[in-house]
């Protein structure tokens, strides 16, 4: 794979995550996950100039990837939960859901999965159970660059945890309206106290959970499957009905299953494919 390749494909899949952290209740974490870059944008996100300047290759193209993803989510995904919610909160949960075996390999891989590692699956699901029932009622309030800046940072703290939707805190948090609002009206001031606050955020969070998962891998993948699990309740569109739409939807979660499955098994077969190049 040549260089404008790999950058192409790393703004693509910065893209999906940009989409994701768009929507409320659809994790940007989870999708990098299901898009093999998650611990390696933890590790290329860091304060240490000489390692953030080393992994620049790698977080520009996926950054461009994200900021498209979230500019194309405004326009376009407002059209769509408008005019066929159903079909599309039932994509992403069929992507949640194909997501889950990766996941769990991945849990398993230090060999060392016990009893006690349903703690923190149980208190993660709860958690995040009781954490997305407060977005009934929430709305936007009066915002300044401070509040928009420190909103920010928590959201994209949430951000980049998998199963944990940065969009859905900042919603909760009352600045969701207005950050879609400044994208689609290309308010670039008030962009620019969202992004600091990103910032903020993602360089806080990327530390502590790379140290999560070097000290207690296995429990804090755990947590992240509890916050998975836990999340798809507060996507799944109660307007339901085994309609027309309603087969559609079922039709399109199948799809959506299929997709991170596909990629994985081609992530298995290139990777089993590069070291017989390389002899």
């Amino acid at each position: 794979m040549n260089k404008f390749t790999e950058w192409l494909m790393l703004a693509v899949k910065g893209m999906c995550i940009g989409i994701a952290n768009a929507i409320p209740g659809v994790s940007g974490g989870t999708i990098a996950f299901i898009l093999k870059i998650y611990d390696k944008l933890l590790d290329a996100i860091s304060l240490n100039l000489k390692k953030l300047k080393k992994n620049l290759p790698f977080l520009i193209p996926v950054g461009i990837g994200v900021l498209l993803g979230v500019f194309l989510a405004a326009k376009v995904l407002g059209y769509l939960f408008e005019h066929h919610n159903v079909p599309t909160q039932f994509f992403f949960i069929g992507i949640i859901i194909g997501s889950m075996p990766a996941i769990i390999k991945e849990c398993k891989s230090e060999g060392n999965l016990k009893p006690i590692h349903i703690l923190p699956f149980l208190l993660s699901a709860v958690g995040i159970i009781l954490f997305n029932s407060l977005k009934e009622g929430s709305a936007d309030v009066g915002l300044n660059p401070v509040s928009i800046i420190l909103m920010t940072a928590v959201a994209a703290a949430a951000m980049i945890m998998p199963g944990l939707s940065g969009s859905l805190v900042l919603k909760i948090l009352g600045g969701y309206d207005n950050a879609i609002d400044a994208v689609n009206n290309l308010d670039i001031i008030t962009i620019l106290w969202y992004g600091i606050g990103a910032v903020i955020g993602l360089l806080a969070a990327a530390k502590i959970i790379s140290i999560l998962l070097k000290k207690c891998k296995t429990g804090t993948y755990c947590a992240i499957i509890g916050l998975i699990i836990g999340s798809v309740p507060a996507i799944y569109p109660a307007e339901f009905a085994l309609n027309a739409e309603g087969i559609i939807a079922v039709i399109v979660l199948i799809l959506g299953a299929a997709l991170p499955i596909g990629m994985e098994l081609l992530g298995n077969k290139l990777s089993k494919k590069a070291p017989a190049e390389n002899e």
